[in-house]
């Protein structure tokens, strides 16, 4: 028997050309949060957090929605993004909400990424991926030595 579940979503969205905005949402047995975040290009700089907590364990939960703003300004394609989203959104607020940012700035990067491939694709002029990606590694050298980027490149 399932004793403890839980799920997220992510999903991404480009409202204009200089902007992607994602929406997650964590449920499991405890809590359901959801998390909006825009990111600003071709900076990849977090510039508007919104978050929900919609069932918590404690009052203390929704103190942790203000300590979104420290997140703001962080460029998700630092290096060391993950350990300052830890430090001043996860600490300083609710780790559960932290994990979310980053699956969300995860998923922006992850459609950044490839978002020309396909394009490339249809017209035929798509590289291999290897070549692909190392040219993309030159917009993005947060990802240098990432696993999305290492397979072929």
């Amino acid at each position: 028997m399932l004793g403890f579940s839980r799920t997220k979503w992510v999903g991404v969205e480009r409202p204009d050309p200089e902007t992607f905005f994602a929406h997650g949402i964590l449920e499991d047995n405890i809590y359901g949060m959801e998390l909006d975040v825009w990111v600003k290009t071709p900076e990849f700089v977090i510039t508007r957090l919104e978050g929900k907590m919609r069932r918590v364990t404690t009052p203390v939960c929704e103190q942790a929605l203000p300590v979104l703003k420290n997140a703001r300004g962080l460029s998700i394609n630092s290096p060391d993004l993950i350990s300052t989203v830890n430090r001043k959104v996860g600490r300083e607020g609710c780790r559960h909400l932290a994990n979310l940012l980053l699956e969300c700035c995860d998923a922006i990067m992850r459609c950044a990424l490839y978002e020309r491939w396909g394009e490339l694709k249809k017209k035929g002029a798509a590289k291999d991926p290897g070549a692909y990606l190392k040219e993309q590694l030159k917009i993005f050298p947060g990802l240098q030595n990432h696993c999305r980027t290492l397979f072929n490149a």
